[in-house]
């Protein structure tokens, strides 16, 4: 319904208060933090650049380039230009799939397939800063982020898997989609209902056929390694994969993380 409960309003629920059946609390601020993707992104470029100054170079691989033995000396974009490598970490996400045809044939059809799952979200401006994260069951099973800095991320009603073929960036935003979203948050909260959204976007959630994520060295190789397929855990579990990561490059082999059922051929996988 999308009028508000008779009766007293549900003890703890600080914002969600239409149509509320019941609630249960699954942690608190000693046990859950919020990560900003964004922010700790820019954050951890930052800070790469500062610690060693790196580069970032904007362009499509559409090759990887092998000397002799097989071993990674590179990659060709799409504009006919080549960036000289000792070692290339395939970490795209949803488009990691492309990756398959970098490689050749043979060692191509080593990297699992990857797909995507869309995401729909809404930005809304909430009245006063909020601190409950709401995960619903019902009306589409919306879940609500508000944001220290008084936004709430809004998102649900997800696409079906499929192989990403729109580019990064320009990913399709369906106003449908959009206003099932508003909808759900109409009947949910008296608070945020009547505030419209100043942000509506779509991204894509990277999933591998088994739904486990795709960690370590490209068989047959050299210096090629694959890092993605996370899910809806990839920016919390990141810093973890990028430690990991950096180990195989260095020490040729990750220290801090048991990638055995990660791996590109994992006996685990299906």
């Amino acid at each position: 319904g999308n009028t508000k409960p008779k009766g007293k309003k549900l003890e703890g629920v600080e914002w969600a208060d239409l149509g509320t059946l019941g609630s249960r609390v699954m942690g608190g601020t000693d046990t859950i933090a919020q990560v900003h993707p964004k922010k700790l992104c820019d954050a951890m470029w930052e800070y790469s650049q500062e610690a060693v100054g790196s580069k970032l170079v904007i362009g499509k691989v559409v090759k990887a380039i092998s000397n002799d033995d097989g071993s990674i000396c590179g990659v060709k974009l799409d504009d006919g230009t080549t960036v000289d490598a000792d070692a290339l970490v395939v970490a795209c996400g949803p488009w990691t799939d492309a990756a398959r045809n970098w490689f050749g044939t043979e060692a191509g059809s080593k990297i699992p397939r990857m797909s995507g799952v869309k995401y729909h979200s809404i930005l809304i401006p909430s009245p006063r800063v909020l601190t409950q994260a709401v995960f619903f069951q019902g009306h589409g099973d919306p879940e609500v982020y508000p944001r220290p800095d008084g936004d709430a991320y809004i998102t649900g009603f997800p696409d079906p898997s499929t192989i990403v073929t729109e580019s990064p960036g320009q990913e399709e935003v369906r106003p449908e989609v959009v206003s099932r979203l508003i909808d759900a948050t109409k009947k949910t909260s008296s608070e945020l209902g009547d505030v419209p959204p100043h942000t509506q976007q779509a991204c894509y959630l990277p999933t591998t056929t088994d739904g486990i994520p795709m960690i370590g060295a490209l068989p047959g190789v050299k210096g090629a390694f694959v890092a993605s397929g996370h899910g809806c855990w990839g920016i919390l579990n990141s810093p973890a994969t990028g430690e990991a990561v950096a180990e195989m490059l260095v020490d040729g082999k990750a220290k801090s993380l048991d990638l055995r059922m990660l791996g590109v051929d994992s006996p685990y996988r299906r």
